[in-house]
């Protein structure tokens, strides 16, 4: 069964019901690995990391990419809100986690709030990462006595895989037991790339840390995913190549503003030395910009023109980098800080749907798997150590770990507009004054309080800052108009005195 119409035909022996598993001349050689994406990232997963990392620190668009994702994922921190009723608890759960916020950081160089910062930024880059719970003695902190100690990647080897005597299996160091839970992470004692203390041994031993003191950071995109792949893995090549041509391109703009210079015309091998102690035959080895040199007789020159690029280049870039930022998940005008092109309604498109995405990676990633378990690990250690009383927690602790947890609010595109259209739809009843401020960021119990505080000590001061502040009086013909005490006498004065 066939058809051929101009050329183009269509047959059933030749070719499957779909196109896109054809073997014909155009795909003849499009045969990607069928490995599953576990195999795929313990083979792969190093060098990605390596150059994803080589990137950050070296091309100026992969780094600006990695610290916007991180700023606009997490910003000043995603913060907790108890849902528990009784308010005397809330407020005392919540002063007290934020005095533990200080402490959080077992290497001590930053708070909670960093630890999120970091999280963003080393899912972004390396597609994963590792923070294992560790438990503090009372008198080690001030606050509820356990820290969170940060690993990298590379601190759970990819190629260590087997079959324990207890029948759990190794994957990619992760310990899953019969029924496919994640029980244990085996970590590297010290990093594997990095110099171990003086006089330590074990350098290259493992750890087995039980699954409940780990956090495991990672946006799984695939079923049964256990490792995370950077999202820079999308579009490296194109990054690194894109390098190649600006620095390519950067050369050859050097090369043509030297002025290289080929002397030709009669005479001795212009590259051999001066014999005869003379200057007549001396050879100008360079030139220095601007500079008049006297040739001699019977000799020309010629300056080297290299080939321009015209202008291509920045067509060129611009179509490689809306790639680039596509893969990426990053506007162009944020990638590139390139703002000229584009009307305000297209940026203000792009920006929308970029928040979008933003907002789902915080409330399925960051939220779930770091801020929530960071929340009940912090509940049931302050209990544990005496430092809060919570009624009911022994039968029941579920209604303290319930929390939402607010990203930092989005600042307005068009401040007048938003606000007006936020106003409006509260009036309506589309949506609650609870909800517009926790999309702000903040906690709308907590404003309230703040609101009733300040009308009181307004009323208490006689202030009102609700009301327009009425113009000063005109000033009145014959008035003193408040010339300066310090001015110096006038004239008349002096000659009186």
């Amino acid at each position: 069964m066939g058809a051929n119409a101009a050329g183009f035909t269509v047959s059933g022996s030749s070719n499957p019901a779909f196109e896109g598993a054809g073997r014909g001349r155009r795909l003849q050689h499009f045969n990607p690995p069928r490995s599953h994406i576990n195999k795929a990232i313990e083979r792969a997963g190093p060098t990605l990391i390596s150059r994803a990392r080589w990137l950050y620190e070296n091309d100026g668009y992969c780094g600006n990419a990695v610290d916007q994702w991180a700023g606009d994922a997490v910003g000043d921190g995603i913060k907790p809100r108890p849902k528990i009723k009784n308010k005397k608890i809330k407020a005392a759960l919540v002063d007290l986690f934020w005095r533990w916020t200080e402490e959080a950081d077992a290497d001590g160089m930053t708070d909670y709030y960093g630890l999120q910062a970091k999280a963003a930024r080393e899912a972004y880059l390396a597609g994963e990462c590792f923070f294992r719970i560790r438990a503090r003695r009372p008198g080690d902190m001030h606050t509820v006595p356990f820290q969170l100690q940060f690993h990298d990647s590379e601190m759970l080897d990819h190629s260590y895989s087997e079959r324990l005597a207890n029948g759990n299996v190794v994957r990619a160091g992760i310990e899953f037991d019969a029924i496919n839970r994640r029980v244990a992470y085996h970590f590297w004692r010290w990093h594997p790339n990095d110099d171990v203390p003086m006089g330590a041994t074990n350098t290259r031993e493992r750890v087995r840390v039980p699954a409940q003191e780990v956090i495991h950071v990672l946006e799984s995109r695939q079923g049964s995913q256990v490792r995370g792949v950077p999202r820079v893995a999308r579009v490296l090549v194109k990054i690194f190549g894109l390098e190649m041509y600006d620095d390519a391109e950067l050369e050859r703009k050097k090369t043509a503003a030297l002025f290289t210079a080929f002397l030709t015309g009669r005479g001795e091998n212009p590259i051999t030395e001066d014999d005869d102690d003379d200057d007549d035959d001396e050879i100008v080895g360079s030139m220095q910009p601007g500079a008049m040199v006297d040739l001699g007789d019977d000799k020309d020159v010629k300056f080297a023109q290299p080939a321009d690029v015209g202008g291509s280049y920045e067509p060129f870039q611009y179509r490689n980098l809306l790639k680039i930022s596509a893969g990426l998940g990053i506007p162009y005008a944020y990638l590139s800080g390139d703002v000229a092109k584009g009307n305000f309604s297209n940026v203000r498109t792009d920006i929308i749907r970029y928040r979008r995405r933003v907002s789902q990676w915080q409330n399925h990633v960051l939220i779930f798997q770091l801020c929530r378990a960071v929340w009940v690990q912090f509940v049931e250690r302050a209990y544990m150590a005496g430092l809060i009383d919570l009624p009911g927690y022994d039968e029941d602790p579920t209604p303290y770990w319930a929390a939402e947890h607010l990203p930092p609010r989005q600042e307005w595109i068009d401040p007048a507009k938003d606000v007006k259209a936020e106003i409006e739809a509260i009036n309506n009843g589309l949506k609650s004054r609870t909800q517009a401020v926790a999309e702000r960021g903040y906690d709308r119990e907590a404003l309230d309080d703040e609101i009733e505080e300040e009308r009181k000590d307004e009323k208490r001061r006689g202030f009102n800052f609700r009301q327009a502040a009425a113009p000063a009086p005109p000033v009145s013909e014959g008035e003193d108009q408040g010339e300066d005490e310090d001015a110096p006498e006038n004239d008349g004065e002096k000659d009186a005195a």
